[in-house]
């Protein structure tokens, strides 16, 4: 316990010397009060704490649509652009300093020379490190409830959530980070080869998308070609007479059929190729959507369907998304992607983390200093 208090006073020190991390703790701090400029009157919503405003009877500060749309905003522009982003470049380059220093030689000398076995010492450096990031979401994750809660009197205590969701993402890339960090004793090495390892995951997370843009309409277009050929089969069964021209008819259908499911084979064995590869790889887009899912309320509305007005009244005084053929795509591919697996996404990304870490201090114990 002495050894860990020791370590605890000597990671605080570490990051209290850090003039980045205070840049970044500040812009959080100004994200809040942004967020918290942002209100919902009696006539529509209001910006810079009420000196401008937009009316509109949908985002009335008693309209479910407003409170809907404040949690999309955090995870949005909050999680989204600032956590997940900007301040896990800037963590990422506070951070990739700390085992490349460390392991400098004369720099371990001192710690190694008192009673503390290595994998502890390494586990301690590592763990600590990602105080860094949890500082920082738990001080946007605090300010964002209790906006949430004075403005709108919605206490979303599941935002909390933001703070392990928030952690465990930049801690896949930090595993990267510290295994290149110690193998190479390069800080710039190692952030380079992190956002490099990012980016491929970032590539193949987008590749998928894509391909679901143009597989998800395709198979909405299959299954409209299967009922129009099960609905000819059965008009020509009960409508003999007109055999001649049902029967050409239900042809052309099944030759249209097969010529879609041809043509949306290649993307099916391109998209299993690519998920393959990323099974055993860190999910990081998908583990920040796990947010999203905790914050969604029960409703089918969504960020897009507000922004692009695509939100009607119903008979009972509440409000639904307008849904079109493109917004249905969408809405399939939102639904596929909230159907993933706590496993594939939680489970398969921390084992590849545990895994990196593990090398990583093979590496640390076996070397000599």
């Amino acid at each position: 316990m002495i050894q860990f208090t020791a370590m605890l006073r000597d990671a605080y020190r570490e990051l209290n010397s850090k003039k980045l991390f205070w840049i970044i703790m500040g812009l959080t701090i100004v994200s809040v009060v942004g967020f918290g400029s942002i209100g919902f009157g009696p006539k529509g919503m209001t910006f810079f704490f009420g000196l401008t405003s937009v009316e509109n009877e949908v985002l009335t500060r008693d309209s479910p649509v407003a409170r809907i749309l404040y949690r999309a905003i955090f995870k949005a522009f909050l999680v989204d652009l600032w956590l997940t982003w900007a301040a896990t470049i800037l963590a990422l380059i506070a951070t990739t300093t700390i085992f490349p220093d460390f392991i400098a030689r004369g720099a371990i000398d001192l710690v190694l020379a008192k009673p503390i076995s290595r994998l502890r010492l390494f586990l301690y450096k590592y763990f600590f490190g990602l105080l860094f990031m949890v500082l920082e979401v738990t001080v946007l994750s605090i300010g964002a409830v209790l906006t949430m809660g004075l403005r709108l009197d919605d206490w979303a205590w599941e935002v909390l959530l933001a703070i392990p969701v928030v952690t465990l993402f930049f801690s896949y890339l930090y595993a990267v980070n510290v295994f290149l960090g110690v193998v190479t004793r390069s800080a710039l090495a190692a952030l380079l080869g992190t956002i490099v390892f990012w980016a491929m995951l970032f590539a193949l997370a987008l590749t998928v998308g894509i391909i679901d843009m143009n597989r998800i309409p395709a198979e909405m277009g299959i299954e409209q070609a299967r009922q129009r050929v099960t609905a000819l089969e059965a008009r020509l069964t009960e409508n003999p007479e007109a055999e001649d021209r049902l029967a050409q008819l239900l042809e052309t259908s099944r030759e249209e059929l097969v010529a879609q499911e041809a043509a949306i084979a290649p993307l099916a064995r391109w998209r299993d190729r690519i998920q393959s590869i990323r099974s055993v790889l860190p999910k990081t887009s998908e583990t920040i959507e796990l947010l999203d899912r905790a914050l969604r309320r029960d409703s089918d509305i969504n960020f897009g369907d507000i922004m692009q007005g695509n939100v009607e009244p119903t008979a009972d005084g509440g409000f639904r998304a307008k849904r079109e053929a493109e917004s249905e795509a969408a809405a399939r591919m939102d639904a596929e992607q909230r159907a993933l697996s706590l496993w594939w996404i939680l489970g398969t990304s921390i084992l590849f983390e545990a895994g990196v870490i593990a090398a990583a201090a093979i590496v640390f114990i076996r070397r000599d200093y």
